[in-house]
């Protein structure tokens, strides 16, 4: 069964908080803390650092395209000029790191934002998987990267998969559906097909709506990280659905010109 969250009363202050477990390692007693913004914050990094309690100086984002490529984070990235921190950071859609009191998170509006964090070796990953990146694995190639990395086990993280589009409302051509066959998804668990919401009866022979297809996302996403070993009662699932949820910006009922919420984890 999945781990849900979060009730509105858990982000009054603009910031949806998850419970990520404390570790014990060679430095003393770390603390992991993930989160996600809602519009009250957004994309603002002044008034996200104030409210974490880390300096603003901190902050970094990549800009994504709906590809890909992952980058590691380290200390020394802050040192570095602003114009040469943007240049490391375009074109990527997920990052991982160990840097300490840091903000560092991914953009969302209806894409499935997913971290991960490693309690063996205090590092993170924070992964944008929009329907693209779910279908080309994103979330299974940042992990494997943390291996590479850091030497992270999948039996050793905790994983957050955040707010997003739900199945019911993420409805699909047939090319995002044949996308997902073709690279082994097992259609009959993630897709379903529903009427068309876009359709009238004057469309449709015999007043029945076309049918168009839907995904589930949050469920790919949970389906890949429990492939790669990371434990079942480990993965939180948010229940929100970005598209009916008016706390959280949404391309798909806004328009692609809406703001965008971050999602990331703090490492203490």
């Amino acid at each position: 069964m999945n781990k849900t969250c979060c009730s509105p009363s858990h982000y009054a202050d603009g910031i949806l908080r998850y419970t990520l477990s404390e570790t014990l390692t060679t430095d003393g007693n770390h603390k992991a803390e993930a989160f996600t913004t809602t519009r009250l914050i957004g994309r603002d990094p002044i008034r996200l650092c104030d409210a974490l309690g880390i300096r603003d100086s901190r902050f970094a984002r990549p800009h994504q395209v709906h590809g890909v490529v992952i980058r590691q984070i380290a200390e020394e990235f802050f040192a570095l000029p602003d114009n040469i921190r943007t240049m490391l950071l375009d074109g990527v859609d997920a990052v991982i790191y160990d840097v300490k009191n840091a903000c560092i998170g991914i953009s969302t509006a209806d894409c499935i934002p997913v971290v991960c964090y490693d309690t063996k070796h205090h590092c993170a990953a924070a992964i944008h998987a929009g329907w693209r990146g779910t279908a080309d694995r994103i979330v299974i190639r940042a992990i494997e990267q943390m291996h590479t990395t850091y030497g992270t086990e999948a039996s050793d993280l905790h994983c957050v998969i955040g707010p997003g589009i739900s199945m019911q409302s993420f409805e699909v051509g047939d090319e995002v559906y044949a996308s997902f066959a073709e690279k082994g998804f097992p259609m009959a668990d993630i897709a379903i097909q529903m009427p068309d919401t876009n359709s009238s009866k004057s469309d449709c022979a015999e007043g029945e709506k076309t049918l168009k297809w839907h995904i589930n996302l949050k469920k790919c996403n949970r389906m890949l990280l429990l492939s790669l070993g990371v434990r079942e009662e480990n993965i939180i699932v948010s229940d929100i659905d970005t598209m009916t949820d008016l706390d959280f910006f949404s391309a798909r009922r806004e328009g692609a010109e809406t703001g965008r919420m971050l999602t990331g984890i703090i490492l203490r």
